[in-house]
């Protein structure tokens, strides 16, 4: 039962991140400085704790090169799907892109089944294939687009990788890393990357670094991003990695479309509403199997 509470509240914390970024274009705060910012108060929060829980079964850090490269991977995955995925909030609204966002647990999945050995069966085969179909239907029509570029489109699709690809590194964490790290300090070192990157970023841009809204905004948007992350890992330890995406997956695509809905306003094409449905028969056929 623990592992259903975790996978609640790994939810939870993404639609509360979801929400804050979509703050974002309403307080006219820069995206990447912002999220430099969450990185900063992420790491340390993460460091903090993680120190005072203990640093596992084993050593803090064993093969410390392919555990700084591996981190830093992840750390630079991080940032650039946050990028995209707030620039997919107020192009296509939180609804939609989080429906795309979350699709993307299609990567994991497929990863668990074939690296790790969990099993694949028919309704999981239809899952699958269902995923696939609900991302078309969900890139939105070039007039259907606030802004209308002809990239804009393949921002569903970006991040629809970038997340799978970040989801499946918490996988993999769980499986080869978790005795040798503990959870907060290696998203710790997972965040130092993303600062760092950011850092640069903003540099390189020129600017004032940080206005008071970036600050705030980044502030809460920290500890929500540290705990999605850290509450689906606790996850992992009661639930295969086949079950548990998908069914978080499911709860931040109700949620999220009902919080642009209700919240934002959003407009969601019937196209659009037909792959949001197809989406939830997906990730729902992902968890029978």
């Amino acid at each position: 039962m623990m592992a259903y509470l975790y996978l609640t509240l790994s939810a939870g914390c993404s639609l509360t991140v979801a929400h804050f970024l979509k703050l974002t274009e309403t307080r006219e705060t820069r995206s990447l400085n912002t999220l430099t910012v969450n990185y900063l108060v992420a790491l340390i929060v993460a460091f903090i704790v993680g120190i005072g829980e203990g640093k596992g079964d084993g050593p803090i850090i064993s093969e410390t090169g392919y555990l700084l490269l591996f981190c830093g991977i992840i750390g630079t995955l991080f940032i650039a799907n946050f990028l995209v995925y707030g620039k997919s909030v107020h192009v296509n609204g939180v609804g939609v892109t989080i429906t795309a966002m979350r699709l993307s647990l299609l990567i994991p999945v497929v990863l668990s089944i074939l690296l790790y050995g969990e099993p694949l069966n028919i309704l999981t085969s239809a899952g699958i294939i269902l995923v696939l179909g609900s991302l078309l239907l969900l890139i939105p029509t070039q007039t259907n687009l606030k802004i209308r570029q002809p990239h804009i489109s393949w921002l569903l699709l970006t991040t629809f990788l970038l997340s799978g690809l970040a989801d499946a590194s918490l996988k993999i964490y769980h499986e080869d890393f978790s005795m040798q790290l503990n959870e907060l300090m290696f998203m710790g070192f997972v965040f130092v990357g993303a600062f760092l990157i950011g850092l640069a970023a903003c540099l390189y841009r020129g600017g004032p670094l940080f206005t008071k809204n970036e600050l705030l905004l980044g502030g809460m948007i920290g500890i929500p991003n540290l705990y999605s992350s850290i509450f689906l890992i606790y996850a992992l330890n009661g639930v295969r990695g086949a079950v548990a995406f998908p069914i978080v997956n499911t709860m931040n695509v109700l949620g999220g479309t009902f919080l642009g809905l209700l919240i934002w306003k959003d407009q969601v094409s019937f196209r659009q509403w037909i792959g949001i449905t197809t989406a939830i028969a997906a990730i729902l056929l992902l968890v029978l199997g």
